[in-house]
C-alpha cells in the first residue's frame, strides 16, 4: 500500500466537531495525529507511560478495597486504625498519581516506536505532547 493511498484513506473522512468546543477540537486533532503515525509512519505504540498511570491508580484502589473488607469483617470501632491508615495512603497514592501525570506524563498522548526492519540500526523513539492555554 503506497503512502498516497494511506493519506487518502486518512483524509477521506471528515470530523466534525464543534468549532467552539475546544476540547474536543484538541481530542480530534490528536486522534488524527496518532492516527497518521501509526498508518502512514508504521510506528508502533508504546503503552508503557499509560500502564504505569493503570499501576498507580491499582495500588490506590487496593489499599480502598483492603479498607472495605477489613471494615466489613470488623466494623467501624475496631477497624478506626486500618481505616485511618488506608484512607491516608490512599491520598498520597492520588497525590504521586497527580503529580506522575502532571510532571512525568506531561501531556503525551503518544509514544511509539519506529522498529528498523533490516536490524542495524536501533529503533526510533517519538513522544507528541499536546497542550492547549486556556
Amino acid at each position: 500500500m503506497s503512502s498516497s493511498t494511506n493519506t487518502k484513506n486518512i483524509s477521506s473522512k471528515p470530523i466534525k466537531i464543534n468549532k467552539w468546543d475546544t476540547n474536543a477540537l484538541k481530542n480530534a486533532l490528536n486522534d488524527a495525529c496518532k492516527k497518521y503515525f501509526k498508518e502512514t509512519l508504521n510506528y508502533t505504540e508504546d503503552y508503557s507511560v499509560m500502564d504505569r498511570r493503570l499501576y498507580i491508580s491499582l495500588i490506590s484502589c487496593l489499599f480502598s478495597l483492603y479498607a472495605l473488607i477489613y471494615d466489613w469483617f470488623n466494623p467501624f470501632p475496631k477497624s478506626r486504625s486500618v481505616l485511618i491508615a488506608c484512607v491516608a495512603s490512599y491520598f498520597i497514592i492520588a497525590g504521586i498519581l497527580t503529580f506522575y501525570m502532571r510532571f512525568i506524563e506531561n501531556g503525551r498522548f503518544f509514544t511509539g516506536k519506529l522498529i528498523d526492519k533490516t536490524g542495524i540500526d536501533p529503533g526510533q523513539k517519538c513522544k507528541i505532547i499536546s497542550k492547549l492555554k486556556k
